[in-house]
């Protein structure tokens, strides 16, 4: 019953790390030459074919394309100040107690990102000229569609999932009916059904704006998953805290919006984060319909007899972004859950 037997299991796990790391080097050095060691990271088609390893030319030539896509040149000052907005925006989140311990204020951080990041796109014809949305492509559009489509269905999904919950008979009906059939169909096929009869029912504002018919289309499909999500933690809280605050005089939008709602989002929020990863990822879905984000442009960029020979190291840099972008969201929603728990 001494500490030796603990040190002892230390030591082994230790060392079978150690045998693991050396593994997985053996196994990935052929790799590792080829991507780093026989690597071509300057030259031309050419240069990177008489070589034996990675054509990183090829993704250094098209890098502009791959954050800003059409979008003008001498304008690319404004997607590019909007990727710093939103990367501020979630840095803020991860380091200023202030925001990460108020959930609403996280939210309102994040909405006044999108908001500025969609204005500097756009434009407003005042201060900005207007740019149209069909040549707001790459990874700026992947980065503005995904914070658009979490702070437009995060509150789309409260609606439904407190309409499913607490609303009178046609309004649970009506919620559980759009919910359920939202999430049983693909998102894609949602996102191309508002692509197609949007510019005949919305008004020209929106019908006219690609970005918005696909953002609306997202958001509807989203919305869905945050209220189940939400619904679920709806479920476990006691009603006795809803007498009690209705016992005190408490309005009914009080109680939900101060009492209820807080309870849930701390509940739910592990399969929350879980939903904002799926919205960042999906956003690859509106290449379907010819609009390039990150790995539409990608794609467009292979799609040359020039650098056809070299996708995959195209796409090894997207799959890397998506990697880096789905664990910084990661760890941006851990400080919010660690922060929440010390409470």
């Amino acid at each position: 019953m001494t500490s030796f037997p603990a040190r002892s299991n230390s030591r082994v796990h230790r060392i079978g790390f150690l045998i693991f790391l050396a593994l997985l080097a053996v196994l990935l050095q052929p790799f590792f030459r080829w991507a780093l060691l026989d690597a071509s990271w300057s030259g031309d088609a050419e240069t990177c074919r008489a070589g034996a390893g990675a054509c990183w030319a090829s993704v250094r030539l098209r890098l502009e394309f791959l954050i800003y896509g059409f979008y003008p040149a001498e304008l690319r000052w404004r997607p590019f100040t909007g990727l710093i907005i939103q990367g501020l925006a979630l840095l803020a989140i991860w380091a200023l107690p202030g925001i990460h311990q108020r959930l609403s204020r996280s939210y309102c951080v994040v909405l006044a990102a999108f908001v500025a990041s969609f204005w500097l796109l756009a434009g407003d014809g005042l201060l900005l000229t207007d740019v149209p949305s069909r040549l707001w492509t790459g990874f700026s559009l992947t980065v503005l569609l995904a914070f658009g489509g979490f702070v437009l269905a995060f509150p789309l999904g409260v609606l439904l999932a407190f309409g499913r919950r607490f609303g009178n008979d046609y309004v649970v009906a009506l919620c559980g009916c759009y919910i359920e059939v939202m999430r049983a169909l693909p998102s894609v096929v949602t996102m191309f059904a508002i692509l197609v009869i949007a510019p005949y029912l919305l008004p020209s504002v929106i019908g006219e704006n690609i970005f918005l018919r696909i953002l609306l289309g997202f958001v509807l499909a989203m919305s869905a998953f945050y209220a189940e999500a939400l619904r679920g933690a709806l479920l476990t809280l006691d009603k006795g805290q809803i007498e009690a605050a209705q016992s005190l005089g408490l309005r009914r939008f009080s109680i939900h919006c101060r009492i209820i709602l807080p309870q849930v989002v701390i509940l739910s929020f592990p399969a929350l984060m879980n939903i904002n990863l799926m919205v960042f990822k999906d956003t690859v879905l509106i290449l379907t319909y010819g609009y390039y984000e990150l790995l539409g442009a990608a794609n467009a960029s292979v799609n040359t007899q020039e650098w056809s020979s070299f996708a995959m190291e195209m796409f090894l840099v997207v799959y890397l972004v998506f990697l880096g972008a789905g664990m910084l969201i990661s760890v941006v929603g851990r400080r919010i859950e660690e922060s929440r728990q010390r409470v």
